[in-house]
C-alpha cells in the first residue's frame, strides 16, 4: 500500500474516531464523603436539601442503593473497579502493604479513556485540586486532569467529583442552622443531648454538601452539557455515626444514589429494586456504550438487569480489627460476625476521637445509665449471625437468628453468602501481622495527637472526654 493512501486512511480513521467521540455521553460521578440516607427527597423533615431534591425530580432516586464496603478506602476501591474489595485484596482500610490490583483488573479510567474519554477527578469547591482517591491498590497516573475543561474540543469525559461533606469534622451552616431540640433522631439511637447536638450538625454539613452539587450543576447547565451528560450522585458509604460507618447495619451501607439520565428515564421516576456501587460502575460504561468486562461483579441495573443481593464487606478499619459480611435481599438482612468473640465497642481510635457518641455510650453504660435496646450494643460478645426484617425492623435491633419462625430464610441467606464468599474471595490475600500491626499504631497515634490537640490526656477517662464535647457542642 502505498504511504499516500496510508496517510490518508490514518486521517480519516482519525476524523471517524473524533465524530463518534463527539456524540459519545459524558459520565459524572458526584461522589459525597459518608453521605447516608438523610436527604429531603429520601424523606429526612428536618435537613434542606433543594439541589439534591432537583436532582430526583429531573431523574431517578433509588431508594434501595447500598455501598459495598462502610468505610472510604475499601468502599472507592470497589467503585473504581467494579469489583468487591475482598476479592481485589483491598478490604483493609488505608492499608501498609497495598498490592497491584490482580492480572486482568484495571480501574473503569483506563477502560473509558481506550474508549475516548477524558477522565478526572477533582473537588467540588476547587475543580483545579487534585480530588479524593484513597485506593487501596497501586496506582498511578489513574487521571488525566482535574477538570473537565482540561479537554480536548469535544472529547467525552468521565468525571468524579468529590464533596468532603459530610465527612467529620461537622462544620455549622451558618445560612440555616437546625435545632437539635427539633430533630427526629433516628430509634438506633438514645435521646441525649450530645446526640442531638452531633445529629444536628451532621445535617447542616449535608445541607453544605448539597450546596456544592447546586454549584455543579449549575455549571453543567452554563456550559450546555446537561443534555449529554449522566450524573450519578451518591455516597461512599453510609452515613458517619457510631453504629453506622464501619459497621454492616443499614446505616453504615444504605446510601441516596440519583440518576440524572435525560435520554432514558421519564424526571421523577423511583425505583425500588437494589443497586450498590459496584452496579454503578457496570451501568455507566453500559451507558457509554462500552463492553462491561467479565471479570466485574456489578450488573446493568439502569439497563434493566435485576438483582437478587446485595453483599457487604468489613474487615480491619485503623486499629479496630475485625471480619463481617452481609447480605440482603432487600426485605431481610444477614450479618456474618466471623470473629464472634469481639465486642461492638472495641476501641476504635478514630470514633474515640472524632465521635461523641463512642465515649457516650461508654460512660453512661459505666454508670448502669445505657438502657435497651442501646445496650445491646456493649455486650462482650456478639452472635455469629445477626438476621433482621428490615420491613418490620429498619434500624436493626431485634436479632431474629435462631428464631425457629426465621429458619428457613437464615438457611437460604447463610448459604448464598457462604457460597458468593467462596468464589469471590477464592484467590484473597490476607494482611500480614506486620501490616496490621502497623495499622494499628497510626490509628493509636492519630488519637494521641487528637487527644493533645483538644486538652485531653492521652488516658482520659469516658466522662472526661464527654465533658469535652459537651463544652463543644452544649454550650455554643
Amino acid at each position: 500500500m502505498k504511504t499516500k493512501t496510508i496517510i490518508t486512511l490514518a486521517f480519516l480513521w482519525i476524523g471517524l474516531m473524533q465524530m463518534q467521540a463527539q456524540q459519545k455521553p459524558n459520565v459524572i460521578w458526584i461522589n459525597c464523603d459518608d453521605l447516608g440516607r438523610e436527604v429531603a427527597c429520601y424523606g429526612n423533615p428536618d435537613v434542606y436539601t433543594p439541589h439534591m431534591d432537583q436532582l430526583a425530580k429531573d431523574g431517578v432516586k433509588f431508594n434501595n442503593a447500598y455501598s459495598n464496603a462502610p468505610v472510604c478506602s475499601a468502599s472507592r476501591s470497589s467503585q473504581i473497579t467494579g469489583m468487591y474489595p475482598s476479592t481485589i485484596n483491598c478490604l483493609n482500610h488505608r492499608t501498609m502493604e497495598k498490592k497491584d490490583l490482580p492480572e486482568g483488573v484495571t480501574p473503569v479510567m483506563e477502560i473509558f479513556r481506550e474508549a475516548g474519554y477524558f477522565c478526572t477527578n477533582g473537588w467540588a469547591h476547587a475543580m483545579n485540586k487534585k480530588g479524593k482517591e484513597d485506593y487501596n491498590f497501586i496506582g498511578s497516573d489513574l487521571f488525566d486532569g482535574t477538570d473537565w475543561k482540561e479537554r480536548a474540543k469535544d472529547q467525552p469525559f468521565f468525571a468524579q467529583v468529590q464533596i468532603h461533606e459530610p465527612h467529620r469534622v461537622f462544620h455549622h451552616d451558618e445560612d440555616r442552622p437546625i435545632n437539635p431540640d427539633k430533630v427526629a433522631l433516628p430509634q438506633c439511637y438514645p435521646d441525649h443531648p450530645l446526640i442531638r447536638a452531633d445529629w444536628a450538625l451532621y445535617l447542616e454539613f449535608v445541607q453544605i454538601a448539597d450546596k456544592r452539587v447546586g454549584q455543579i450543576m449549575e455549571r453543567l447547565e452554563k456550559e450546555g452539557l446537561l443534555d449529554n451528560t449522566i450524573v450519578f450522585l451518591f455516597g461512599d458509604h453510609g452515613r458517619p455515626h457510631l453504629r453506622d460507618k464501619q459497621w454492616l447495619y443499614e446505616g453504615g451501607l444504605a446510601i441516596p444514589l440519583i440518576v440524572r439520565y435525560p435520554e432514558k428515564y421519564k424526571a421523577g421516576t423511583e425505583r425500588d429494586d437494589l443497586i450498590s456501587l459496584v452496579d454503578v460502575t457496570t451501568s455507566s460504561l453500559a451507558y457509554a456504550d462500552i463492553k462491561i468486562p467479565k471479570h466485574m461483579h456489578g450488573k446493568d441495573v439502569l439497563g434493566g438487569e435485576k438483582l437478587k443481593y446485595v453483599y457487604g464487606f468489613r474487615q480491619r478499619c485503623g486499629d479496630a480489627v475485625d471480619d463481617i459480611r452481609s447480605i440482603t435481599n432487600g426485605q431481610y438482612k444477614l450479618i456474618w460476625n466471623r470473629m464472634p468473640e469481639l465486642p461492638y465497642m472495641q476501641v476504635t481510635s478514630y470514633k474515640k476521637l472524632q465521635y461523641p457518641a463512642f465515649s457516650l455510650y461508654h460512660a453512661l453504660h459505666e454508670k448502669g445509665e445505657l438502657g435497651a435496646p442501646y445496650n445491646q450494643f456493649m455486650a462482650d460478645s456478639r452472635p455469629e449471625f445477626e438476621l433482621f426484617n428490615l420491613d418490620k425492623d429498619p434500624e436493626e435491633l431485634n436479632n431474629l437468628s435462631g428464631n425457629p419462625a426465621y429458619k428457613k430464610i437464615q438457611n437460604k441467606l447463610v448459604k448464598q453468602l457462604k457460597s458468593t464468599i467462596a468464589k469471590v474471595e477464592k484467590h484473597a490475600i490476607p494482611e500480614s501481622a506486620e501490616a496490621t500491626q502497623r495499622g494499628i499504631e497510626g490509628s493509636q497515634n492519630f488519637l494521641k495527637q487528637g487527644f493533645k490537640k483538644r486538652g485531653l490526656a492521652p488516658d482520659a477517662s469516658y466522662e472526661q472526654i464527654v465533658e469535652k464535647w459537651e463544652e463543644q457542642l452544649l454550650k455554643e
